[in-house]
C-alpha cells in the first residue's frame, strides 16, 4: 500500500556498525610483544601497592570488626549481679562472667595460695576480667606491688604497646586501692580505652580489668557502671 522507500522508513532496520570496547582494545594492545614488559612492571608495582595498603590498613580494618562498640541497649538491659571468689566480690555486668582460669607463672605461683580468673566471652564491644588471687604468708602484697605487678601482666607479650593513663586513689568496701584509667594501643591496630581497679587486703588481692574502644562513650558508661557496683564482702 505504500513505495519501497516508504515502507523501509516505517518498518525497515538499518544495521549499525559494531561499537569498539575500549578496554578489550587497549588489553590487546598492551599484550603486544612490544608492550608486555611495561604491563609485568605495572601489574608487579599494583601488586606491592595493594600488599601494603592491606598489611597497614587490613589490620586495622579486623581489628575493628572483632572490638564492635558497646550496644547502647546494653545500659537499658538486665545486668548480671555475681558474687565469686573465696574472699568474695560482688559485681554486676551486662554479659556474664565465666570461670577463665590461666596457669601462673612458676614465680607467681610459689607465691600464690589460691588463684581464680573470671571474663565474659568475647563479644558485646567490651571486655571484663576479674582476677582474685590470695598469697602466701612473707609474700609482698603491697598496694604499689599490685599495680605494678598488672602493669607488666599487660605489657607481657608485646601486645599492648604506648600506655597512657593516671592513677587515682579510691576506697572499695572501705579498703584500699588504685583506680587506673587511659588508653593503649592493642597489637598495633586499634586503640583501646580502659579501666583497671586494684585492691588489697592483707593477703588478698583483687583486680578488674576492663577495654572497650577508644571512641565508644557507651562502652565508658558501662565500665563506670562496672565499677561502682563492686563490693568486697
Amino acid at each position: 500500500m505504500a513505495s519501497f522507500e516508504e515502507f523501509q522508513q516505517t518498518v525497515g532496520v538499518s544495521i549499525k556498525a559494531p561499537r569498539k570496547n575500549i578496554l578489550t582494545a587497549w588489553v590487546n594492545r598492551q599484550m603486544q610483544p612490544q608492550n608486555r614488559g611495561k604491563v609485568i612492571i605495572f601489574f608487579t608495582l599494583l601488586f606491592i601497592c595493594i600488599a601494603g595498603a592491606g598489611t597497614l590498613f587490613g589490620k586495622r580494618a579486623v581489628y575493628t570488626l572483632l572490638y564492635p562498640k558497646v550496644p547502647k541497649s546494653s545500659l537499658y538491659a538486665t545486668w548480671h549481679t555475681a558474687t565469686i571468689g573465696r574472699h568474695a566480690l560482688e559485681i554486676s555486668t551486662p554479659l556474664k562472667l565465666w570461670v577463665h582460669d590461666q596457669p601462673l607463672k612458676p614465680e607467681e605461683a610459689n607465691e600464690v595460695e589460691y588463684s581464680k580468673t573470671y571474663r565474659n566471652e568475647d563479644g558485646g564491644g567490651v571486655q571484663i576480667a576479674v582476677n582474685l588471687r590470695n598469697y602466701k604468708p612473707g609474700a609482698d602484697n603491697s598496694l604499689e606491688t599490685a599495680v605494678s605487678t598488672s602493669h607488666k601482666a599487660l605489657q607481657e607479650g608485646g601486645l599492648v604497646t604506648d600506655i597512657q593513663c593516671k592513677s587515682v586513689p579510691v576506697l572499695i568496701s572501705g579498703l584500699q586501692g588504685a583506680l587506673e584509667e587511659g588508653s593503649y594501643l592493642y597489637k598495633g591496630a586499634i586503640k583501646l580505652s580502659f579501666s583497671n581497679l586494684v585492691v588489697v587486703r592483707e593477703s588478698s588481692r583483687w583486680q578488674i580489668h576492663i577495654n572497650y574502644r577508644d571512641d565508644d562513650p557507651v562502652g565508658q558508661e558501662v565500665a563506670g557502671r562496672v565499677l561502682k557496683s563492686v563490693k568486697i564482702k
